[in-house]
């Protein structure tokens, strides 16, 4: 006989995706719709490259918005020097994402769901941009359940 772990798939689960987001030439924003399970309700998640002056990334933003404000981060508004828990920056990556003061996994609670992240890894590089290293992937694991 032999034993298992099973992950179940509650009827509380919105969205449950693991993402690679990669930069490319072109950069791009990622997004996904999490839709309630009764179909009532809608959040839009997105990951957003933050670029520096000459052009590398050297930030991913995490949003999580409702549709009539797509842009309107309801995790929290993205300040310069700050360090925030859904702005994922070289540094952190840099020095482990472990390391950080918000650690791998992050759980944020907002209106009536909750967004858990995992992340799982990056790489960084030159971007030929000047601003040293800058984010060529970033791989994470989403969840967004009802609370």
């Amino acid at each position: 006989m032999a034993l298992s772990c099973v992950q179940a798939e509650g009827s509380d689960v919105w969205l449950r995706k693991r993402v690679t987001w990669q930069a490319g030439t072109n950069p791009r924003v990622w997004e996904a719709v999490a839709e309630s399970p009764k179909g009532n309700e809608h959040l839009r998640l997105a990951l957003v490259p933050l670029w520096c002056v000459e052009g590398g990334i050297v930030a991913i933003e995490i949003l999580l918005a409702s549709p009539d404000r797509p842009d309107e981060n309801l995790l929290g508004l993205r300040e310069s020097d700050v360090p925030q828990p859904f702005v994922i920056t070289v540094q952190e990556l840099e020095s482990g994402i472990k390391k950080s003061r918000f650690g791998a996994d992050r759980a944020f609670n907002v209106q009536r769901a909750k967004l858990k992240v995992k992340i799982l890894g990056s790489r960084l590089g030159e971007a030929h941009c000047g601003c040293g290293n800058c984010i060529q992937d970033f791989t994470a694991e989403f969840s967004v359940q009802s609370k």
